[in-house]
């Protein structure tokens, strides 16, 4: 792992103002007339201790009032409205920029980022997670530093003021007003940052990204379950994350009942501490004219400190679960690249090797030790029950992930020796779930080869079975398909899928059970086309129709991550093993008939 990956990151708004970039002096410079503005905010109060004091001198005497005096400070006071307005717009103004260009920045570097990582990243994070993270995630640093970031800072800075000017005034009310606060902030620290608060946050966005994913399962497979009526088993996952998450938010809601509770009694109660207080050292004051004001200012301030502090509450949340959600996002960006080699190799063929090849995922252990060769122009066919890591190969062939042990070789170069750029050119794969964009068929195709003209899309749609039920659609070519291939079936987005492969015209050529949708007519159909344009290539096939390797130059029996038996049909029939025992099975399988 390179020193970028290893580096230790900041946190918090230290790490905004780092993602902020060159723009962070447009989240500082907010942050500053946020705090003009809340001072702004702070001068009414002091304006109104001297109206009050003013009228208190003289209440005995209301004509000597000093009307230029109360005059004076209502000007002030009126102007102080003024500023507070003009810098608050100003400081969000500011804050917006900043906002909408860290939005930009984070997505470009989260999608730069995302073209760089191993192919393999993507087969194992759903598309909600992804989606949440670049998403709502992004979306909650754009809406905490544009809205948010003024309103902490006012939030932060008008309690102090008051209290800091409350202490001028008299410190023993102040002592109880601030008792009471940092009562309340005891509260709200185990609400909000305490070790657990932090875990139950994680926690949270844990379960928003596996109902996202559980959503968007749901919604992409409902042709799918409504065909085969499985409705209610399609509806069981996505009812066990929607109740996962009503459990969890019920299990928060009386785990902070008392201290959220505590939090917000405190400080509506302020007045409850102050008044009994402010009544006996108003009774014992020397002038009750000249005191009555300092009761009266704390009256005020003492009921009006409960929204500011509330305000702090919400933002301190905000600002925890972006945190969380912009270290998610820190995940990503810290992921360790594929990377090219200093002094690239090329391939002098076709041909695939791998020599003692052992790869873990997640500690878990998915090949050892396995070795075998493919000459270049021939077909291999790798056989074997699920998860015994035929599709780990297929996907290592592609440099999916870097292993650590053994080597890889195409054309005798390490495939770790191959730009990734060299490598994808070389490479072409077709996988049981196939990704088609919403864009026209034709550009689906034409992904393989984007120089390709139409005929060519043509031609390579012939060879994949799938010219004629695309002509058939009202705009043939220029039909428009949508993400997982929304108006297409599995057969037809796979034969889709198979002639951009076709196109694309790579030496090498992995199949992992391209005919798995296909009707036998089409997969016949499909094969013999194929088996035209696949001379002079190089192909991997993962199959569990058996029938369809027969000819293959040599079958991998894949079992438990090693290579258990390797040869022709006939020699592996004739081993007795592994192969043999697939195909009695396979054989009796395409024998079995409906009987009345």
């Amino acid at each position: 792992m390179n020193k970028k990956t290893s580096k230790k990151t900041k946190q918090g708004l230290s790490r905004l103002l780092e993602i902020a970039g060159t723009k962070r002096w447009w989240l500082i410079g907010s942050v500053v007339l946020a705090i003009g503005s809340t001072v702004a905010q702070f001068v009414p109060y002091v304006t109104i201790m001297n109206i009050l004091n003013e009228l208190a001198a003289h209440a005995a005497h209301p004509e000597d009032i000093s009307r230029e005096l109360v005059k004076h400070w209502g000007i002030i006071c009126l102007i102080a409205f003024g500023c507070y307005g003009m810098l608050m717009f100003i400081s969000l103004m500011f804050s917006h920029i900043a906002a909408f260009n860290i939005l930009y920045e984070l997505r470009v570097a989260l999608t730069w980022k995302m073209a760089k990582l191993p192919l393999g990243f993507f087969t194992k994070r759903t598309t909600g997670d992804l989606k949440k993270i670049i998403g709502e995630d992004v979306e909650r640093v754009e809406l905490f530093v544009a809205h948010h970031i003024p309103d902490l800072t006012s939030a932060i800075v008008f309690p102090l003021l008051i209290i800091g000017w409350l202490f001028t005034i008299d410190w023993r009310l102040s002592l109880i007003m601030l008792a009471v606060m940092l009562i309340a902030i005891v509260f709200q620290f185990s609400t909000t940052w305490s070790k657990k608060a932090t875990e139950d946050t994680k926690s949270y966005m844990t379960i928003m990204g596996k109902l996202n994913a559980s959503i968007i399962e749901y919604v992409r497979g409902m042709q799918v379950v409504k065909i085969f009526n499985h409705s209610s088993i399609a509806l069981e996952n996505l009812k066990k994350q929607i109740f996962g998450f009503r459990d969890f938010s019920n299990a928060i809601t009386t785990n902070y009942a008392v201290t959220y509770l505590g939090f917000y009694n405190m400080l509506s109660a302020t007045l409850l501490f102050i008044i009994p207080a402010a009544i006996y050292f108003l009774l014992k004051a020397p002038s009750y004219s000249n005191y009555i004001s300092t009761v009266l200012i704390f009256l005020i301030l003492g009921g009006g400190i409960f929204f500011p502090m509330h305000k702090l509450l919400w933002m301190t949340n905000m600002l925890r679960q972006n945190t969380i959600g912009v270290d998610l996002i820190d995940k990503i960006l810290q992921k360790e690249e594929i990377t090219d080699p200093d002094e690239p190799q090329t391939p002098r063929d076709a041909s695939i090797e791998f020599a003692n090849v052992s790869f873990a995922y997640d500690k878990i252990q998915v090949l050892n030790n396995v070795s075998f060769t493919v000459p270049p122009g021939t077909v291999t066919a790798l056989v074997g029950v699920s998860g015994a890591g035929k599709s780990t190969i297929a996907m290592l062939t592609a440099r999916f992930w870097d292993i650590e042990d053994g080597e890889i070789r195409i054309g005798g170069s390490n495939i770790k020796q191959i730009r990734t750029e060299d490598l994808m050119n070389i490479v072409s794969f077709v996988f049981q779930d196939n990704m088609l964009f919403f864009d026209t068929i034709e550009e689906n195709i034409r992904m393989g080869n984007k120089t390709a003209t139409k005929d060519n899309v043509i031609a390579a749609a012939k060879a994949a079975q799938c010219h004629d039920f695309i002509m058939q659609l009202e705009k043939g070519y220029d039909t428009l398909v949508g993400e997982g291939g929304t108006y297409l079936s599995g057969g037809e987005a796979q034969r889709v899928a198979l002639a951009r492969a076709i196109l694309k015209d790579a030496p090498i050529i992995l199949l992992d059970e391209a005919t798995a949708y296909a009707d036998p007519e089409n997969e016949g159909k499909i094969l013999d086309s194929f088996s035209q344009l696949i001379k002079g290539k190089t192909v991997m096939v993962i199959a569990h129709r058996l029938s369809t390797i027969r000819n293959a130059e040599q079958i991998l029996v894949i079992d438990k991550g090693t290579v258990a038996e390797l040869g022709k049909h006939d020699e592996l029939i004739a081993l007795g093993g592994l192969y043999k025992n697939m195909w009695d099975i396979y054989s009796r399988s395409r024998e079995w008939k409906l009987n009345r």
